[in-house]
């Protein structure tokens, strides 16, 4: 199962979150009897760096929501992080939303999205970064990975 991995990547601290939050995820998904069939998509891994230029924003625009769409068509869930009011990321889980995918939103603290991210959410996990909401993410996620099973099952094999 594929989980796309909604969040903003420009800063220091956002890169430093992004890599404390993941090696925390990976290690507890790690434990799972599921380690090998759960994976995380970071879009920013599969586009290029554009921030600081506008120009090249504008250029590639069209390509990055074309790429960051099909990434979150492969995608059974979505996980947003909702700190910074990133419009990315609001884009991200609206469109999973309107396509039916799971949203779950976390925020390094208190969860502050707007009324229609949590409205539309399955999960809200603040304080993202502790040991206990990891696990918490970590359940929520293997919940949705036995949904994700078992409607691939086909009525030959049940």
């Amino acid at each position: 199962m594929k989980i796309y991995f909604a969040h903003p990547c420009f800063t220091e601290e956002q890169r430093d979150f992004k890599t404390r939050f993941l090696n925390l995820l990976k290690s507890a998904l790690s434990k799972t009897p599921y380690r090998g069939e759960i994976t995380i998509i970071d879009p920013f891994e599969h586009t290029p760096s554009i921030e600081g230029n506008s120009a090249l924003k504008t250029e590639m625009a069209e390509y990055i929501k074309t790429e960051c769409i099909r990434l979150l068509e492969e995608s059974y869930l979505v996980i947003a992080l909702v700190d910074y009011n990133d419009t990315g990321v609001a884009f991200e889980a609206g469109y999973a939303h309107a396509v039916n995918k799971p949203v779950i939103l976390i925020s390094t603290g208190e969860c502050q999205a707007n009324a229609m991210l949590l409205g539309s959410a399955k999960g809200i996990i603040s304080n993202i970064l502790d040991d206990e909401q990891i696990k918490r993410l970590t359940s929520l996620i293997l919940f949705f990975y036995g949904t994700h099973k078992a409607s691939r099952k086909r009525p030959e094999f049940n």
